[in-house]
């Protein structure tokens, strides 16, 4: 599905250059300078430099799948094919449309989610007697609660950035396309700040199931592979 296409190879970049950002970050800073604010920071470099890095496969994967739902929206069908072969008339550049868009949406998102997820389960009352335990069920679970408020929370400061990276991506018209910043003043004028949050409610839940399923998901199989 169109769904599926655009989560997993994404996910798969994220995850795997973030934990790689994460550990190069511990490993090379004085141990002595590993403070509280230290990992906030470590968190939220790591998942940017994660991010930016999924966007070179997201972004294709997003524009596909926001082409075959747009057309699916006005009763036409489009497959997988033939929504390749209609962006790919705009060369290789059709498929990064809203690449900067993208990117813009996503690190924020990130920078609010892997820190609050990281800080919410180091300080969760379960932690210590899960992991004293090896408890990989509880930890999953931790896992899992601290994933979907986070990604709540993420989603609801970034619902402007998803509002106009959608009108972007959806605008075949080249001339009628414009910047993130632009395109967000244009929804204001239109419609107010309402517009820039609609849709708020269904990705802040969205957004929570999410992070529950794709951060327990990745913090559950760590464990159970390496128990990290």
């Amino acid at each position: 599905s169109a769904v599926f296409l655009v989560s997993v190879p994404g996910s798969a970049v994220f995850f795997g250059v973030y934990d790689a950002a994460r550990h190069f970050l511990e490993r090379n800073v004085p141990s002595k300078l590993q403070d509280q604010t230290y990992a906030l920071g470590r968190d939220a470099a790591a998942a940017s430099v994660a991010d930016v890095s999924a966007c070179i496969v997201r972004v294709p994967c997003e524009v596909l799948k926001q082409r075959m739902q747009a057309a699916g929206r006005t009763g036409a069908t489009l497959s997988f094919y033939q929504t390749v072969a209609r962006v790919s008339q705009e060369g290789v550049a059709g498929f990064f449309v809203g690449f900067g868009a993208m990117a813009l949406r996503e690190v924020p998102f990130a920078f609010i989610q892997m820190p609050v997820f990281e800080e919410l389960k180091h300080n969760h009352p379960w932690t210590l007697p899960a992991k004293e335990a090896s408890d990989t069920a509880t930890l999953g679970l931790i896992g899992m609660q601290c994933g979907s408020f986070a990604g709540s929370l993420a989603g609801v400061a970034t619902t402007p950035l998803d509002v106009a990276k959608t009108r972007i991506i959806l605008t075949e018209d080249r001339t009628l396309r414009h910047g993130l910043v632009k395109t967000m003043g244009m929804i204001h004028q239109e419609s107010g700040f309402a517009g820039l949050f609609r849709g708020v409610l269904p990705r802040a839940l969205h957004c929570g199931l999410g992070g529950a399923l794709w951060l327990g998901a990745f913090d559950w199989s760590k464990l159970l592979l390496c128990g990290a």
